[in-house]
């Protein structure tokens, strides 16, 4: 049970339910507010006030920021009908956070557990200004001391203001649970459900779920109990980070690991999307067919692809910006389905042929640039000028696009085209999407730049990293560029597969620190000469095998028109080792090598 706004009809009503159920703390209604001090400043700045419900049926809880985009707190706070089961997906009540920073966020997802009384719920947008709590990776002992803290009622307050905390002693437990109790008059009261139960360390170690609320405002004058029973979190620490980190790249199904998905392009101009699910090993399966665009629909050269997860349901979509004939401009996008399958695309925004964009001056990318849980467009803009642009173009929650808007713009004159290699990931760790660039100067040397987004989903300033001095002699036209995060460190690498000049192939990485720059490349798998083709693979980056480090993958044709999947999985230092093989294309297929496209 949950606390409300202060109208007597409704207080009654859960007056009588404490009463009635106040036989056994096993069916006890769910706790609600600390009765102790208040919260000062910077004791637990994660702390969130949640209001479910409309204002006609609000009900309260408290929740804590385990990441900038996810808080912590009771799943039964969710409940549609107090006591059943709660869905996982968009809540069936509307819901906001307010934080410590005063903003107040819209609750987009839930991730409920099915073995206790914790869920983790999505935030619309993220909250940068406020620090998420730390976790607890043991379990508090017997007798040891917790603070609580909640937004709900206290011994003299129905609905204060600020948050306040009370001490608990910890007392049995079991897998899921632990009993606490309060210390002196210290009472978990109505509006605290969801609150942390905090270590001496400030470590989350639970979540309150339910207690007795002796003493609490609106409880019967005869109880005076104070026990507690919380939600065990300290052995979800591997949970939490699997939930709140952002969706894998290329997975189409949602089941943590990168996929293949290959478009088609039919000698009898249909355009197929195909797709490989990862195995376990980072292996692939066949590909199996999605949508099928029809004879005579798109034009190859009117289309540009990319892939992301455009609608928020961790499972990575397609994307195409189009050009028609008469020179307007539509973005589509295919969204996959539950078994990995692209569906058939919808359009969204339009450029109108009247604003005159040049198609050719055009390169697009695919990241959540504002960090929302959905996958954006990211356009580099080469001006006929010489001045080069960045526009994002953010994904709405149905995975179309609005307009493309401006970030930062490179004076004319400043850099060649020719010279610049570009790739997008989350660079720095903060869960946006940035641009990175190799860039070539005219005298050999090369530079790693890069440009962070901003919380509007914009690209900002570049700023230089490494430096590859020109006596190096690197060729230009031997580098081949992905990103990810190759040592599973939260932010995204720099991957180069080099070509040497004897047949050699290296795969080399260059580790992204925490402002964003690059380490130095160094030394991964490097491919026997004599060996690889350069002109019969295709490469890709993603998390083949779900260990959270970006691998390599390539599709390889063989002289007899044999086709095969390989994967080079990443080390944990983040370098990948040797490739090994998995699915076949046999020859006789008829696979067209320059048909195969794999966004």
């Amino acid at each position: 049970m949950f606390a409300t706004r202060p109208r007597p009809a409704r207080i009654s009503g859960l007056l009588v339910t404490a009463i009635a159920v106040s036989a056994g703390l096993a069916t006890s209604v769910p706790a609600s507010a600390v009765t102790g001090p208040e919260v000062t400043v910077g004791q637990v700045p994660a702390l969130a006030r949640l209001n479910i419900g409309d204002e006609a049926n609000s009900r309260a809880c408290t929740g804590v920021l385990v990441d900038q985009n996810w808080i912590a707190t009771a799943a039964s706070c969710f409940a549609a009908t107090p006591g059943t089961p709660v869905p996982a997906g968009k809540p069936a009540l509307k819901a906001t956070a307010t934080l410590g920073d005063g903003s107040t966020v819209e609750i987009t997802e839930i991730a409920p557990r099915d073995d206790r009384d914790v869920a983790l719920v999505r935030l619309a947008t993220p909250v940068a200004a406020v620090t998420s709590v730390s976790l607890a990776t043991a379990a508090p002992a017997a007798g040891a001391e917790l603070t609580a803290a909640g937004f709900g009622r206290t011994k003299g307050e129905w609905v204060p203001d600020k948050a306040h905390t009370g001490t608990f002693t910890v007392g049995s437990g079991s897998a899921t649970t632990l009993a606490v109790r309060g210390k002196g008059t210290d009472a978990i009261c109505k509006g605290d459900t969801g609150g942390p139960l905090l270590n001496s360390a400030g470590e989350l170690v639970g979540i309150n779920s339910r207690s007795w609320q002796g003493g609490c405002l609106g409880a019967p004058a005869a109880e005076t109990r104070t026990d507690a029973i919380g939600a065990r979190t300290d052995d979800l620490a591997g949970w939490i980070r699997d939930t709140v980190r952002p969706g894998v790249q290329r997975d189409v199904n949602g089941d943590g690991r990168s996929d293949a998905v290959m478009t088609y392009y039919h000698g009898d101009s249909r355009i197929g999307f195909y797709s490989a699910l990862a195995k376990p090993d980072g292996g692939f399966d066949e590909f199996t067919a999605g949508y099928t665009v029809p004879a005579n629909s798109w034009d190859r050269n009117a289309m540009k692809l990319i892939s992301g997860d455009f609608n928020g349901d961790r499972r990575t979509d397609m994307a195409m910006m189009y050009r028609f004939t008469d020179g307007t401009i539509k973005m589509y996008t295919g969204l996959a389905d539950t078994t990995g399958h692209i569906q058939p695309f919808t359009s969204s925004y339009t450029v109108p042929a009247n604003a005159g964009w040049d198609w050719n001056s055009i390169e697009l990318k695919a990241g959540d640039a504002n960090g929302d849980g959905r996958s954006d467009a990211v356009m580099t803009y080469y001006h006929g000028d010489s001045r080069i642009g960045f526009y994002s173009a953010l994904a709405k929650p149905d995975g179309g696009f609005d307009e493309f808007t401006a970030g930062y713009t490179v004076p004319a004159n400043s850099w060649d085209r020719n010279a610049m290699k570009l790739i997008s990931g989350d660079f720095n760790g903060d869960r946006r999407t940035d641009m990175a660039m190799m860039y070539r100067f005219t005298d050999g040397t090369i530079k790693m730049y890069t440009g962070l987004a901003d919380t509007t989903g914009h690209i900002q300033p570049f700023t230089s990293s490494y430096t590859v001095p020109a006596n190096a002699g690197w060729d230009w036209n031997s580098i081949e560029l992905k990103a990810g995060d190759a040592n599973g460190d939260g932010r995204s690498d720099a991957l180069m597969t080099y070509y040497h000049g004897d047949s050699r192939i290296g795969f080399y990485t260059a580790l992204a620190k925490p402002d964003g720059g690059f380490d130095e490349f160094t030394a991964g798998y490097t491919v026997p000469a004599n060996s690889w083709d350069r002109n019969a693979m295709k490469l890709i980056s993603g998390d083949f095998n779900g260990d959270r480090r970006t691998d390599m993958a390539m599709m390889y044709r063989f002289t007899d028109g044999t086709i095969k999947m390989y994967t080079g999985l990443a080390d944990t230092t983040g370098h990948i080792q040797p490739f090994t093989s998995s699915y076949t294309v046999p020859a006789n297929a008829g696979w067209d090598w320059n048909s195969i496209e794999l966004p």
